[in-house]
């Protein structure tokens, strides 16, 4: 017998989900997209006007993006609550790998416009906990901003890359439904880059 939603490992495998037209990918970039893909992540199944207030948008046009994530595996209609008024949404899986192809310019392109989106929001969020910061309880100090650069092999590079998600594992299973008491959503951005290199010049 199959294992209901509830009865899963909250740590479930990560799921990819490859989105190879250049066209899709610019979509998906759209910031009420990326508002709705990270409340849904959490494990919180939220109706299109609870998605619309977080992407400042009206029902009516929530619904037309809802049903564009729907379409590449990133949002799925919920079981109807109680009342039945309204249908929620939730993320079929918690963990969601996103493969762009770039292998063209232009898919090269819009998939840099995707990750532009994704840090562009974390950006924004960073920013205003900076702002707010004098309104914040003690206990949660600073936020941590941190930059380094490392000279690393190509081993080096997908072990760091490995370590780091590590650390954040134990983690990644929670939702609103199960959080610890005092807890509060943490975004945490793990990015493993390494620099432009510019192609040796001939002669």
């Amino acid at each position: 017998m199959s294992e209901s939603r509830d009865q899963l490992n909250p740590h479930e495998a990560v799921v990819p989900r490859r989105v190879e037209n250049p066209r899709s990918m610019r979509a998906l970039a759209h910031p009420a997209r990326l508002a709705i893909v990270d409340a849904l992540r959490t494990g919180e199944e939220l109706t299109a006007t609870q998605c619309a207030e977080l992407a400042g948008l009206s029902p009516s046009a929530t619904a037309y993006h809802l049903k564009f994530l729907e379409r590449y595996g990133f949002a799925e209609p919920a079981p109807l609550r109680p009342d039945r008024r309204e249908r929620p949404w939730r993320a079929p899986h918690r963990r969601t790998q996103v493969a762009l192809d770039g292998s063209t310019a232009a898919g090269a392109w819009a998939a840099a416009t995707v990750v532009a989106s994704y840090i562009d929001a974390t950006r924004d969020v960073a920013v205003r906990f900076t702002q707010d910061g004098r309104a914040e309880p003690e206990d949660w100090g600073n936020g941590v901003v941190d930059n380094v650069d490392l000279w690393l092999t190509p081993e080096e590079f997908r072990r760091v890359a490995r370590e780091l998600g590590a650390v954040l594992e134990p983690y990644r299973g929670r939702a609103s439904r199960d959080r610890p008491e005092r807890s509060r959503r943490v975004r945490v951005m793990n990015v493993v880059v390494p620099h432009h290199q510019d192609e040796p010049k001939s002669g």
